[in-house]
This record gives C-alpha cells, sequence and structure tokens, in this order.
C-alpha cells in the first residue's frame, strides 16, 4: 500500500507539500482543465500531460476520483439521454486508461453524499460533519421523483454493463464507493451501496479485473461498525480493493459523526494491519479531514497530521513508505 494525496488543483505548490509530507501518490479529485472540447469528457492528451506533470515532481498519478455529476445524472435516473451520456462516459474511462492512470473512482449515488450537520465538535473543538437519520425520515422528494432500489438496480445493471468491457480494454480499474450515509432511502431516492451484500452484488454482476470497490474506511464503518474488518477481509481476499479513503468515525448507521483518524470507534492501527494482510497494494487518502484552527483552505495541516498519522500505521505493520 502506498501513502497517497487527493488533489483538486494540481499545482507546484500543492505536489511540493505532496512530497514534503511523504506521500508518494496523487489522487486527481474532478480536476480541472481535463475537459474535451468537442463534449463533456477528459480529453487524452490533458490527461497525459496532468500525468507528465505529477511525474516530473517525482510522484505518480493513482487515480482519477470523480467526474461532474451532471455527466452522469440521466444514466443514474435513467433519464431522456442516458445513452449519449453512457457513450460519453465510456470516451473519458478510455482515456483515462490509455494515459496510463490506473484507476477511476465513481460513484451511482441517486443523490449526494449526505449530512445533517457540518459543525459538530470534536476534539478540542475542531468541527467535523455528522449525520442524524431522524432529521432527514420526514425529507421530501429531493430528486426528480422517487427511485425505487429495483428501478435503481436496474439503471446500475445497464450502465455497468456497457462501461466494465471499455475499461477492460485499456487496462483501466473501475472503483465504486459506497452511498454515505448507509441508509435507504433518503428523500425518496434508493441508496444500493449500503451492504456487503450489494459489493458482492456488483461484482458478481461483472465479473471482470476492471470491475472493484473503492473501499472507504469510513463508510464501511459507519455501515458494519467493527465489521469493517470482515469486509476488509472478504474483498481484500478477492483482491477488489482497488484504492482506500482512510478515515475513521464514531456512531452508528443512523447517527455518526466524522472523526480524527484516532479519536473514532475502528482501531486505525489494526485496520491498517488487515489491508496489510490481504495484500492491499494500493494508493490510501486521507478523507474528510477535520476543520483545525488556523489551517488553510487547502487543509495543509489537518493533511499533514492525517499523512504522518497513517505512515506511521504503515511502518508499524511492517510497510516501507520511503
Amino acid at each position: 500500500m502506498r501513502p497517497a494525496l487527493g488533489l483538486h488543483e494540481i499545482t507546484e505548490e500543492s505536489l511540493q507539500f505532496a512530497k514534503q509530507i511523504g506521500v508518494t501518490d496523487i489522487v486527481a479529485i474532478r480536476p480541472t482543465g481535463l475537459v474535451a472540447a468537442d463534449g463533456p469528457y477528459y480529453d487524452y492528451a490533458r490527461l497525459v500531460q496532468l500525468r507528465s506533470q505529477i511525474e516530473a515532481a517525482g510522484l505518480r498519478l493513482s487515480a482519477i476520483q470523480n467526474i461532474p455529476t451532471e455527466w452522469y445524472n440521466k444514466i443514474v435516473w435513467n433519464l431522456p439521454g442516458r445513452d449519449e451520456q453512457i457513450d460519453y462516459y465510456c470516451r473519458t474511462i478510455a482515456n483515462v486508461g490509455r494515459a496510463g492512470i490506473p484507476i477511476l473512482h465513481y460513484n451511482f449515488h441517486a443523490l449526494r453524499v449526505w449530512r445533517t450537520s457540518r459543525h459538530t465538535r470534536d476534539r478540542g473543538g475542531a468541527l467535523v460533519t455528522s449525520y442524524d437519520h431522524s432529521l432527514m425520515t420526514n425529507a421530501p422528494i429531493i430528486g426528480p421523483r422517487e427511485l425505487s432500489e429495483d428501478e435503481l438496480w436496474d439503471n446500475f445493471e445497464y450502465f455497468l454493463r456497457r462501461v466494465i468491457p471499455v475499461a477492460e480494454d485499456v487496462g483501466l480499474k473501475m472503483a465504486l464507493h459506497p452511498d454515505d450515509p448507509p441508509v435507504s432511502p433518503i428523500g425518496g431516492a434508493a441508496c444500493l451501496f449500503v451492504t456487503m451484500e450489494s459489493f458482492q452484488r456488483v461484482l458478481d454482476l461483472v465479473p471482470s479485473p476492471s470491475n472493484g470497490l473503492l473501499f472507504c474506511n469510513g463508510c464501511f464503518a459507519e455501515m458494519l461498525g467493527q465489521g469493517l474488518f470482515e469486509a476488509i477481509k472478504h474483498f481484500g481476499k478477492q483482491g477488489k480493493i482497488f484504492y482506500v479513503h482512510f478515515r475513521n468515525i464514531a456512531g452508528s448507521p443512523t447517527n455518526f459523526r466524522e472523526t480524527f483518524i484516532d479519536t473514532g470507534d475502528i482501531d486505525m492501527l489494526s485496520a491498517m494491519k488487515a489491508y496489510y494482510e490481504v495484500g492491499f497494494d494500493g494508493p490510501m487518502i486521507p478523507d474528510h479531514l477535520p476543520d483545525i484552527i488556523g489551517d488553510t483552505p487547502f487543509r495543509h495541516i489537518a493533511n499533514a497530521y492525517t499523512i504522518g498519522y497513517m505512515r506511521a500505521l504503515m511502518k508499524a505493520v511492517g510497510v516501507s513508505t520511503v
């Protein structure tokens, strides 16, 4: 496994910071400047330029995280124009793979990641996000209409059967992110990826070396509590953990808060050991960082703190992070 940093803006300064705090890999989070001139997809030449820029700084571009929501909303909801969106999505997949970038992170949220507060207090008064499902039980229809689990599974399967063969052709790994929070429905829309069984169903729908998971440690902790460790073992032994969001939480599926990496319910040393024991060898990034007093908009302090802790855990279980 490799310590990585997720970056929205890829600049000389952000790459220098990444090197200074000891990461080896970069995950480009919905990066700017990649959109093609003739349509909603990522341009091959611009992807190659991004990879070259990162490699020139002595780092590796290991994944692209997400594409704009408006590029796949019709696919999720089965709206007019979904086949055109899938065609453009396939162009992005082909270009990312051909550009030598190993992983594309995607989600299939009908709505979005939900939180009911962004001002919950953690250690020392640091601000974190939290979710209380009791505040959402009377929510109105939030999307275009109600969306059932059966319909959403049909829409997802239609999408997956179109895109995985394209990813296979170019050697790209498609890494699916869980729904967050792990409850369903929210605002009248189903959330599919909220159980271990749902992820195994994804893998079984289209068996392929390109079909796997973005294993969000926090999401699986929200979902399963201490069952997180069994999930790491289950999917890790299949080689289906393509990369990891390494974060901690406190609470239950219906009422939880984000935490510092070392203050939540999960023993993160045990989690790191579990990833190591199943042979996970991909990138691992911090995620959903707390707002620390005196930090910058880029969250230099929170990123440095979390990466330092991750590197120490990696070394403790026998991984060289140099």
